[in-house]
């Protein structure tokens, strides 16, 4: 099963909407819904007006499922794009076939590459992971499916090499995998122990010209109780991987086959990103990203507590808070009136809270999309992952309600523009004298979907932590926004070198608050909301800004 992305977010507000429904999943069933031949027809129309594809509602039908029907509708997408422009099409998609005896890296992993090169001893890009597991489990067992994970993808086992300055791929044979062990039982505090080694071993530092991009080390807490603790590094992994490594993780330990892992290996995908974009497809790519944002396009400056330093250490801290079940079901009805996500909703709010905050009517967020366009990619384990911008005006003096229908217009453009590499739009929109570490963006806004757990036979019970450590920061600020049963957990990281404790706290506090007018007064001007008025006049002394 494929994990929620923008397709299936658009398709199950669609359904919830048609069908006037809640809570629906990628298993959900269209007929199992209420769903019939009329309603389906009325979302065929749907998907054509808001995706731009054409499906047939047969076809959806015989799809049953939103799964399902996503593939479809990604089928339909991508065979309009190849439509549009064939004579500058090139390659249709990625598939496995003969490779360069060196093959590139992608655009991801090559700004990964170059960013452990500048600073060779920085940790910044290690996902630290903990899987938590209780029952009676087979140490053996575990390690072999491991190891047998890890001969199925080769991005696990690739090493980055260079030659005359260029890094390329080098992809190891399937071979055993390390899985150190250590016994905590009889440990005066078995967790303060387990803490302190998955601290440690998701901070050693990665030689990606030596060693694999992951590793591994299984702790015993309890006679049924055990930590597996797997740190990657990000050139190998995105949190979309992580879903995929551990579900068949859990699949080859319940016995499984291997067999002889995907056709389509990251190293096909890095070929064909770079055959494919260039020529008119990137001319066109770059020329909708000028439009959108400008040559030299600023990024937001944020009133900060302390001055922006020279050099950034990137030290953070995260402040947390809960959106309760209340305020999120009356968010979700709200967005879906207007026919907009949650994830839509949630962002339309921090805009608004972030210009009020800055003294701007011109917001630009950053914000992660999977990638995935092509259906070929659902499956693939490796850093697809890339960022794009969603700059929203506020001139007009606009409500909610017309803030959110602007967010969602940009949100989905950006979702339909997403194939463009950050690193190459920075590039070509911003001249090297306006270039900073943070580029056109310095604050990110993201949105999870309630993590799956993976299901481990034989287990009682299992669960996948991905706090990992909380004292770094890539942004001036980054919201994560993750469903948690029926709320929603709010953490926003800062760096440390310009905010203070109490300023992201009082930020979160007044985002909530903000949500809560919003919803409840949508055609009043957001910048006259309380929340954000009290935001503004809350950092008028002691403040800096970029000049």
């Amino acid at each position: 099963m494929t994990v929620m992305g923008f397709v299936e977010e658009e398709l199950a507000q669609m359904w919830a909407e048609i069908l006037d429904v809640t809570g629906v999943t990628l298993a959900s069933g269209w007929h199992a819904l209420g769903g019939g031949p009329e309603a389906v027809r009325t979302l065929a129309d749907r998907i054509g007006e808001e995706l731009g594809a054409r499906v047939e509602p047969e076809g959806l039908l015989d799809a049953a499922t939103l799964e399902g029907m996503a593939r479809l509708v990604r089928d339909a997408m991508a065979a309009r794009n190849a439509a549009a422009k064939p004579a500058a099409a090139g390659p249709a998609g990625p598939r496995a076939g003969a490779r360069p005896e060196r093959p590139a890296l992608s655009f991801a992993q090559q700004r990964l590459w170059f960013m452990q090169q500048i600073d060779p001893d920085t940790t910044l890009y290690n996902v630290p992971t903990v899987l938590r597991l209780r029952g009676d489990l087979d140490h053996g067992r575990l390690g072999r499916a491991l190891a047998a994970l890890v001969a199925r993808h080769e991005v696990l086992r690739t090493t980055y090499e260079t030659a005359s300055g260029i890094p390329h791929q080098v992809v190891a044979a399937p071979g055993e995998v390390a899985l150190p062990y250590t016994d905590l039982i009889g440990k005066g505090e078995p967790a303060a122990e387990a803490a302190r080694i998955t601290a440690e071993v998701g901070a050693r530092v990665f030689d990606l010209a030596v060693g694999p991009p992951l590793r591994a080390h299984l702790l015993r807490l309890g006679s049924d109780e055990h930590h597996l603790v797997v740190t990657f590094h990000h050139i190998a992994i995105d949190g979309w991987s992580v879903e995929i490594f551990f579900r068949e993780l859990g699949e080859l330990y319940g016995g499984a086959d291997a067999g002889s892992g995907p056709a389509l290996q990251y190293a096909d995908y890095a070929v064909w990103q770079r055959d494919w974009l260039q020529g008119d497809t990137l001319d066109d790519l770059t020329a909708h990203w000028r439009a959108v944002l400008g040559d030299d396009p600023q990024a937001l400056a944020v009133p900060t507590d302390h001055p922006r330093p020279t050099y950034r250490s990137f030290r953070g801290a995260v402040v947390t808070r809960e959106l309760g079940p209340e305020l999120t079901a009356q968010l979700r009805e709200f967005g879906r009136g207007e026919r907009a996500t949650l994830n839509m909703t949630l962002l339309a709010g921090f805009q608004a809270l972030l210009a009020g905050w800055s003294g701007t009517d011109d917001v630009t967020v950053g914000t992660p999309v999977a990638g995935r366009t092509r259906p070929e990619l659902q499956e693939l384990l490796g850093c697809l992952i890339n960022m794009v911008p969603v700059r929203v005006g506020l001139g007009g003096d606009p409500g909610f309600r017309g803030l959110l229908a602007r967010t969602r217009t940009a949100l989905l453009d950006a979702s339909a523009h997403q194939e463009l590499p950050f690193d190459k739009l920075v590039e070509a929109l911003v001249s090297r004298r306006s270039r900073d570490f943070l580029p056109v963006f310095r604050v990110m806004f993201s949105f999870l979907k309630e993590q799956s757990t993976p299901l481990f036979s034989g287990l009682d019970h299992c669960s996948l932590d991905l706090t990992g450590p909380q004292d770094t920061a890539k942004y001036d600020l980054s919201l994560y926004a993750q469903e948690s049963g029926a709320g929603v957990a709010l953490t926003l990281e800062y760096d440390t070198d310009l905010f203070g404790p109490e300023t992201p706290a009082a930020l979160l506090a007044a985002y909530e608050q903000t949500l809560h007018d919003a919803i409840t007064f949508p055609d009043r001007p957001v910048l006259d909301l309380a929340a954000v008025r009290f935001r503004v006049s809350g950092f008028e002394r002691n403040t800096h800004r970029d000049s």
